[in-house]
């Protein structure tokens, strides 16, 4: 493993824990249920305590190998709630008290069962939670159902406009993840969510690689329309706009911050998945790509975090290749998301979004140079 400047090992510092294996809607572009992986069928509905022990053991192993001084715990599934409200707080005190590192606990959810209680629970208990919404019912319910079928977004609208009146609401509520639907207008989707009363969201290219294409997919060229739509728009808004991830990592990455996000290139090795059976994997997009990417071949109770990243040589796979590397736009993108570069043999290849991802950082620095003097910019030559 490599080491770091503090003397440190490079070993995962964020885990997403699938606390419930099966989900409450059926989202027709879900990576975990309608891309083409079904492990998740052979796993328990819920993790169990003795997975949580294993777990805060191997927490400890990296914290310790690490010098960790910060864990991040993210909770997640199918969907977390379904575990339930009691089994979720004695799953959250139990690590605190097992893990000898500082934890920090993220939860994501479709919102459909957030009441007042979860609110107050996730406040007690130091829980930020994103919610996962795609715009208005016409739009997000083509493609967010429940199991018999029925649109699911106005039960999440009514549920996040009820709760956040509660002062507590604003503590534990993170933002927004939208999955894009290409046959949306980007600056008329942002100007909605702030609509609704949302400042923080952010934008998602939906999963898919070359041998396994999003649905309805014609091209990255919707997808690079709808985010300069939404790139304008946000930049129009000044000091009015609302904090969009996406925008944010690319607009940062060219004034020399390196994106930390795995979606623009960032480390693998800082993360890992563990799933209702203690099963450990790299990030669980990646199972999309099936063969032994979506196979259960380590677990909690006798391997390392570090184990996926080691046996499938993380450091490896995930370089990004030659044609991204000598790119204008690498900086800012990284390459784009690891599963979205897989051709049905390995990743040495520009994501099945490059164009669109090319013509949204060029379009980006090109407003930005326009706005900033030049002494500003960082030198790449």
């Amino acid at each position: 493993m490599r080491a770091r400047p503090d003397g440190g090992v490079l070993v995962p510092d964020w885990v997403v824990l699938k606390v419930a294996q099966r989900c409450n809607i059926n989202c027709d572009y879900c990576y975990v249920y309608n891309r083409g992986d079904l492990v998740w069928k052979t796993r328990p509905k819920f993790i169990t305590a003795e997975v949580l022990h294993q777990l805060a053991d191997r927490i400890n192993a990296c914290a310790r190998d690490g010098q960790l001084q910060r864990f991040v715990i993210e909770l997640h599934g199918g969907e977390p709630l379904l575990l339930g409200k009691q089994r979720m707080e004695q799953l959250i005190t139990q690590l605190r008290l097992s893990c000898a590192v500082e934890l920090e606990f993220h939860l994501q959810t479709n919102g459909l069962l957030l009441d007042a209680d979860w609110i107050d629970l996730f406040h007690r208990n130091g829980v930020r939670i994103g919610v996962s919404l795609d715009g208005p019912p016409e739009l997000a319910d083509r493609h967010r159902v429940d199991h018999a079928g029925r649109g699911t977004t106005a039960r999440v609208l009514d549920n996040l406009i009820g709760l956040r009146a509660a002062p507590e609401f604003a503590d534990v509520f993170g933002g927004l993840l939208c999955v894009i639907d290409p046959v949306a207008d980007g600056a008329e989707l942002v100007d909605w969510f702030l609509a609704q009363g949302f400042s923080a969201f952010d934008f998602l290219l939906p999963d898919g690689n070359y041998v396994n294409r999003p649905a309805g997919w014609t091209g990255p060229g919707p997808y690079f329309r709808f985010l300069a739509s939404a790139f304008d728009r946000w930049y129009e808004l000044e000091a009015a706009a609302p904090k969009i991830r996406t925008f944010d990592i690319i607009v940062r990455a060219l004034m020399g911050v390196v994106p930390e996000l795995d979606a623009f290139g960032g480390d693998l090795r800082r993360l890992c998945v563990v799933e209702t059976n203690g099963a450990i994997g790299l990030s669980d997009t990646v199972r999309m790509c099936g063969g032994p990417y979506a196979a259960d071949l380590f677990n909690v109770a006798t391997d390392h975090l570090t184990a996926p990243a080691q046996h499938f040589d993380v450091v490896s796979l995930q370089q990004p290749s030659a044609t991204c590397r000598s790119c204008p736009a690498f900086r800012a993108c990284g390459g784009g998301y690891l599963p979205h570069r897989f051709d049905g043999a390995g990743f040495d290849n520009p994501s099945i979004y490059c164009e669109a991802l090319f013509q949204l950082v060029c379009r980006i620095q090109q407003r930005l140079r326009s706005d900033i003097p030049a002494e500003l910019w960082v030198k790449t030559s």
